[in-house]
């Protein structure tokens, strides 16, 4: 007998009713995506933390505040399993890098394709990190001008292996083909992560990766 995949649960905080209606029809549409709740606030946001979803696509600039403090807030709760996307209209290096250390998962710019949201729904549910070209470029000017401020550190707070793991996830490797290329179980993986994020005190992939590549810990180059 086939077993069916459960659907993804997805909330949408948004205020441009144009953009949350665009959302809310790739929502409603796309096969296997059911919606999980929908508001245009940071207070809704918040409510929305209760309707048990799978994934959060989030506008920072709300009108009552910023939805930074509904990420930070999820955090906090230790909800580590919802997957948190900002999508924004902002692509500086302040908003990106605080929406990462705030616990977001992924980050898209407004006015990018709106069929990338789909893609990038199904990427973070897999354990990837979907994220912008153009914030992409942000992250990695802020890694490098980090990297001539702060040297590599003599000693790393991670395992050989967990290093192993960790670079494999910021290559966008979801947790089963991290399995496979480590010669390891799913679960072995998980508790990797786990330990990993201890010892950065991070409470996300994006998070981790973001940490470990500033301060020198994986070299995605090599």
């Amino acid at each position: 007998m086939t077993v069916l995949e459960p659907n993804i649960r997805i909330a949408i905080v948004e205020d441009d009713p144009v953009l949350r209606g665009h959302l809310l029809e790739i929502v409603t549409r796309v096969e296997g995506f059911e919606l999980a709740g929908a508001g245009a606030t940071r207070d809704q946001g918040r409510e929305l933390l209760n309707a048990d979803c799978d994934v959060l696509l989030l506008d920072l600039a709300l009108p009552d505040g910023s939805g930074l403090d509904v990420i930070r807030e999820a955090r906090t709760r230790g909800m580590d399993t919802l997957k948190i996307i900002v999508i924004s209209v902002f692509g500086d290096v302040r908003n990106v890098v605080a929406a990462i250390e705030a616990g977001a998962d992924g980050y898209l710019l407004k006015g990018g394709d709106i069929s990338d949201t789909e893609r990038a729904i199904r990427d973070v549910v897999a354990g990837r990190a979907p994220i912008s070209p153009a914030v992409a470029g942000h992250i990695l000017a802020r890694v490098r001008n980090s990297a001539e401020t702060h040297p590599v550190p003599s000693i790393s707070p991670l395992t050989e292996k967990e290093t192993e793991v960790l670079t494999d996830l910021a290559r966008g490797f979801s947790y089963k083909e991290v399995a496979i290329r480590q010669r390891i179980s799913h679960h072995t993986v998980a508790d990797h992560v786990k330990a990993i994020y201890r010892k950065l005190s991070v409470n996300s992939r994006s998070q981790a990766v973001f940490e470990a590549m500033q301060s020198g810990l994986i070299n995605l180059q090599s």
